[in-house]
């Protein structure tokens, strides 16, 4: 190479690299901040926020209670303090506006790190290792994760789970332990993270299976420890009435997991494979039962028992928990992908000898991690952005296989075809755009005809109504913590599945007819009734029945017992006053 030009070989394994395409991804994410506005991106992001700000005003450590949804009484929530704290210290520091830009970003250099931790440990080329650190804009759940404005809880999941597997391929005690203490991070996070640290310690007892060091009961003690005080310190005595988060019952099964899998070692015949094998499952089914026994109705999923309303016009058609079939075509084959992008980056790795002698065994635990994590997400399509940072690895390993090839190819339209090949198949973004088109001919329960054809066009400034008297308000679902976020204003509901009586009666409201929504009005007495004509869930209620209250708020033909504000009113936004 030329002395004179930069030689990126000598500098891209350095973590000065880590930090230079963090920057870049930071300026590029600022650049294009104003064209996308400054505030919180989704409902949970403005919750988030509330979080924080009643934190900040005084509101207990462990009280996360929204107390401005059905107040006196309040939401209770099952969200972790855990994400609170960045955001409310770089608030205390520089203000609000600062944290919510700041905190997502500085999210993604955490990941980075641990993307070069793991290709450090595979003994990347120089061209993976480049492409390994600048790929994630090409999938298309992380840029939106790490942006700024969204602070809810799902960036930090997933760098979690990418941490955990960095520290999974190495081979010392400390970091089976540092594992297991983020492991615990992340289900106290959210218990939705359970099934892969389960599948973590599944890995660990694979590496004792081969015969590697015995690290399984040290992630195992250091799951069941950091489970217990970060529990504790976040949430305080636990409350059993719900399931929803990480319980005593979970914590001791891990505790007695660490136990056996301590004694396991001394067990007789564990230097044959059989006898390993045996110990294994023995000690898998052990705590299987003891966390059945345990947890009792907590061993099945919390949201089984929803309100048949709720089931029906809210759970089920929340995107991001539903699984693959029933997405929009585009997402389903993002999925999918990103799943095949895995198993062809693993066997492209061994067919090709890309590792060298002792990197087989790491290779395959990250295989298997990242696999796990791309099944789960056809399950959970919300999952799809831990898959997507584990499918890094095997997209530059690809990308690095592919692209000098079709680079060298001598005829241009074959090299120029065979480039773009390789970028695209090699990544899931263009197989995603490529099948946008076909949504609109298959639509997913979401986006039926009947739903879309309820649209109307523009969106809705809730800040319009911080200039009204403070009252209750009730609005549907999405658009409560926005009005919260934006007003001094109470709402009736939100989104917050432990609260199902109020959240039911709002649906039914909405769907109901007139003489329906005006006993529940009367119920709760809210001093306003708030709707948005451009919100897709208002859609929805819309489709229930022609004249049900919904439409009537959206027509001209309101009932006498509202009045319409004509100030707050703009657009698809409709405010009315409750007349008593």
């Amino acid at each position: 190479m030329d002395d004179r030009g930069f030689n990126w070989r000598a500098h891209v394994r350095s973590w000065q690299a880590v930090l230079a395409v963090w920057l870049a991804y930071v300026l590029v994410r600022l650049a294009i901040q104003p064209l996308l506005g400054w505030e919180p991106v989704g409902p949970d992001d403005w919750t988030r926020l509330l979080e924080v700000r009643a934190l900040l005003d005084g509101q207990g450590w462990w009280d996360v209670t929204q107390y401005r949804m059905n107040p006196p009484d309040g939401f209770s929530m099952h969200w972790s303090r855990l994400v609170d704290l960045p955001l409310a210290l770089l608030t205390l520091l520089f203000g609000e506006t600062v944290a919510m830009v700041m905190v997502p970003l500085l999210w993604l250099l955490p990941a980075l790190f641990a993307l070069r931790a793991i290709m450090l440990r595979l003994d990347f080329g120089d061209l993976a290792f480049l492409f390994g650190l600048i790929l994630l804009p090409l999938f298309p759940l992380l840029p939106g994760n790490f942006a700024p404005f969204r602070i809810d809880h799902h960036a930090p999941q997933a760098v979690l789970a990418l941490v955990c597997a960095a520290l999974l391929l190495r081979d010392s005690r400390w970091s089976a332990i540092a594992c297991g203490i983020c492991a615990a991070a992340w289900v106290v996070i959210s218990l939705e993270g359970l099934p892969l640290v389960a599948v973590l310690a599944g890995l660990y007892g694979v590496r004792y299976w081969f015969g590697e060091r015995t690290l399984l009961p040290w992630f195992l003690g250091a799951l069941a420890s950091a489970s217990a005080v970060l529990s504790y310190a976040i949430r305080g005595p636990l409350d059993m009435a719900y399931c929803d988060i990480l319980l005593p019952g979970q914590i001791m099964t891990f505790a007695v997991a660490a136990v056996i899998a301590a004694m396991i070692p001394f067990l007789p015949w564990q230097d044959r494979v059989q006898g390993r094998t045996v110990a294994l499952v023995v000690m898998g089914i052990v705590c299987l039962q003891l966390a059945s026994s345990l947890l009792g109705p907590c061993a099945t999923n919390p949201m089984a028992e929803l309100d048949p309303v709720l089931q029906t016009y809210w759970h089920g058609y929340i995107m991001e928990g539903l699984p693959v079939w029933k997405q929009q075509v585009s997402v389903a084959l993002m999925l999918v992908w990103t799943v095949g992008i895995i198993v062809a980056g693993w066997w492209t790795a061994h067919c090709c000898g890309i590792f060298h002698q002792g990197r087989a065994l790491a290779c395959t635990l990250l295989f298997l991690f990242a696999l796990a994590a791309g099944a789960y997400s056809l399950l959970v399509m919300r999952e799809g952005a831990v898959a997507q940072l584990l499918a890094i690895p095997f997209a530059a390993l690809l990308m690095a296989e592919w692209l000098p090839r079709a680079r060298a190819m001598a005829a241009p339209v074959p090299r120029i075809l065979a480039t773009l090949a390789a970028v695209g198949l090699t990544t899931p973004l263009f197989a995603s755009a490529f099948a946008k088109p076909l949504d609109k001919h298959f639509p997913a329960e979401t986006m039926q005809p009947d739903v879309l054809a309820m649209l109307e066009p523009g969106q809705c400034d809730y800040s319009r109504l911080a200039g009204m008297e403070p009252g209750l308000v009730l609005a549907p679902l999405d658009a409560g913590p926005a009005i919260l976020g934006m007003t001094g204003h109470t709402v009736v509901a939100a989104s917050y599945h432990r609260n199902q009586a109020p959240m039911a009666d709002v649906i039914s409201a909405l769907t109901g007819s007139t003489q329906q929504a005006r006993k529940i009005i009367d119920s709760y007495a809210p001093d306003y009734v708030v709707i948005c004509a451009a919100s897709p869930d208002v859609a929805l209620y819309r489709t229930a029945a022609p004249d049900n209250f919904a439409n009537a708020l959206l027509s001209e033909e309101a009932p006498d017992w509202l009045e319409r504000d004509e100030a707050a009113s703009a657009g698809p936004l409709h405010v009315y006053r409750v007349i008593r």
